[in-house]
């Protein structure tokens, strides 16, 4: 009897121990889940504005019941604080402890049990280089599906410059000065690398027009454009009827404007909104080509070309400094950015794509390759001489006396004064009938008339045969047809075989969204006011990092998705 009465004993007290550590543990992950979620919510607070990190963490275990739980918070800053907070990461850590009664293991003698618990959470900013690549093509200018606040219709591109703002603005509050980059890459027809990069690359230069590059299929299988390797350059011209004036219409292959140009590695609030508000749609949809660029900005091969820019000065400015007048070089590149692109992998660089679209790839017209309409010895020329025109003739002796009948320089004791004039022409050769066309004076001119130009023109002063390449940047090829008759580099430029489709440049978009993607780059994609599971749609879906990558939008809303990108590239996580 005896016996039973222990063992029962022993029963209970194991029974009664094995319920208060159960019960024991329940507090324990009560209060770790607690604490983890108020630390959290301390590291998140917004640097200089509303309640301090501690205060914070302070709240929420006031508010669980917990404030006597909670261990003393260090942030006075004078080294070993549990709170450390700055613009660009803060760090907080926190612990509880409490007791507790025992039910049963006081018959054993244990009166009380503890359970503590420690958490930090740390939410770190990293250096951000961010390339915004935005679709300005002419779609762009069409009226929006949803009005702005005011409700008044306004065009995409009127909501696109207010989200892509708000989006620089959060991207460069998000983190302190000189740690976030951003690239704005827009493009249409092509994307405008600008004189500046064009020239900080390896390019086989044939013609000052234009800054576009042609690039190969195989070239959106790398995330980079390597600087030391010769690229090829666009030929610059456009559809129509134009000749020997400067091209403006809507169909040029390569947009010569500032607006459409690159603007690289900026840190400028508000250097990036004037480009912002600079856009313009026009032309067709090449979201492959603005992609390439985009990820190029982004990979360390571009060192050199980041380099280069930090020597170009964009504009002077005269500050007073203590009271002195002093000139400043405002650079292309601001000499407080450092080593961008940074290496892949460097663990404290966030590398972004952002890509905007709002329609499916279209077509571009280019010439074929080879072809006998690029290259060198074209069709134009251009003449250029020296003429004397008279003015007076004048008596040397009596100088008062003048008379504008140039006979009198024909007298010794006259003299005859002249200006000095230049002419100059254009002229295009017709294999058909092998006659120089005078552009300019609508004339004709055998080719033997023609090449004895420099003994028949008194003052002759030149003769320049163009290369294809910079012929085109002067006259169309349908001007160049209209003028000859003949229509082969018309068609050899806009034939459907010899361009580049909207379905080939879908698969270099995979290509290149594919390359950035092996590369690290977290790609976020948005599809503006798009058919729903329209292949617009689908080609950005599969280009972003993740299908929670991609934000569908419409109207105002397209700033909700900027928005969600921000907050995505700003990293908060529980490190402990």
């Amino acid at each position: 009897m005896a016996l039973t009465l222990f063992m029962l004993f022993i029963m209970l007290i194991a029974g009664g121990f094995a319920m208060d550590l159960m019960r024991q543990e329940m507090k324990r992950a009560h209060i770790q889940n607690t604490l983890d979620t108020a630390v959290l919510a301390g590291a998140g607070a917004p640097y200089g504005v509303g309640p301090t990190p501690k205060e914070i963490v302070q709240d929420y275990m006031a508010k669980a019941g917990m404030a006597s739980y909670l261990g003393p918070i260090d942030d006075d800053g004078e080294g070993l604080d549990d709170v450390i907070h700055t613009l660009n990461m803060s760090k907080v850590s926190a612990t509880a402890k409490m007791s507790m009664d025992t039910h049963l293991l006081h018959l054993s003698g244990i009166k009380q049990l503890g359970a503590a618990a420690a958490s930090t959470a740390e939410r770190r900013v990293p250096k951000l280089e961010v390339s915004l690549v935005l679709d300005v093509s002419g779609s762009m200018d069409d009226t929006s599906s949803t009005p702005d606040a005011d409700g008044n219709s306004v065009t995409k591109m009127k909501h696109l410059k207010k989200a892509a703002k708000e989006f620089v603005t959060s991207i460069l509050n998000s983190t302190k000065e000189g740690d976030a980059t951003i690239s704005i890459v827009p493009f249409s027809w092509d994307s405008a690398p600008g004189k500046h990069i064009f020239e900080a690359l390896n390019v086989d230069v044939r013609h000052d027009y234009s800054s576009c590059l042609e690039f190969a299929d195989t070239d959106f299988g790398r995330a980079y454009i390597d600087p030391d390797v010769q690229q090829k350059q666009t030929i610059y011209t456009t559809i129509g009827n134009y000749g020997l004036t400067q091209f403006k219409n809507d169909y040029r292959t390569c947009f010569t404007n500032d607006y459409a140009e690159i603007l690289p590695y900026s840190m400028s609030e508000a250097d990036l909104h004037a480009k912002i508000d600079s856009l313009v749609a026009k032309g067709n949809t090449s979201a492959d080509i603005g992609m390439k660029w985009g990820t190029a900005l982004l990979d360390p091969k571009f060192q050199s070309v980041k380099t280069a820019l930090n020597k170009v000065v964009k504009e002077t400015k005269t500050v007073i400094v203590d009271g002195v007048a002093t000139t400043i070089d405002i650079k292309m590149v601001d000499d407080r950015v450092g080593v961008v692109p940074a290496e892949y992998g460097e663990g404290e660089t966030l590398k972004v794509v952002v890509l905007m679209g709002d329609g499916q790839n279209t077509y571009s017209n280019q010439f074929t390759t080879p072809s006998s309409y690029r290259g060198d010895d074209s069709d134009l020329f251009f003449l250029e001489w020296d003429t004397m025109l008279f003015q007076y003739a004048y008596d040397r002796y009596r100088t008062w006396k003048r008379s504008t009948d140039p006979a009198y320089c024909n007298y010794s004791n006259w003299k005859c004064v002249y200006t000095e004039s230049s002419g100059n022409s254009y002229f295009l050769y017709d294999s058909y009938p092998g006659e120089f066309i005078n552009l300019w004076r609508g004339s004709n001119l055998s080719v033997e008339d023609f090449n004895r130009l420099s003994s028949m023109e008194d003052g002759f002063k030149k003769k320049i045969r163009y290369t294809w390449e910079e012929a085109w940047g002067l006259i169309t090829p349908e001007y160049y047809a209209r003028k000859t008759g003949n229509w082969t580099p018309y068609n050899q430029f806009t034939n459907d075989d010899n361009r580049v489709s909207g379905s080939e440049k879908d698969v270099r978009m995979s290509s290149i969204c594919t390359a950035a993607k092996n590369k690290g780059i977290s790609v976020y994609t948005i599809g503006f006011e798009i058919k729903k599971n329209g292949n617009a749609e689908t080609q950005l879906k599969n280009c972003a990092s993740d299908p929670l990558n991609y934000f569908p939008a419409k109207g105002v809303n397209i700033s909700d998705a900027f928005s969600a990108i921000a907050s995505n590239v700003v990293n908060l996580r529980l490190t402990q």
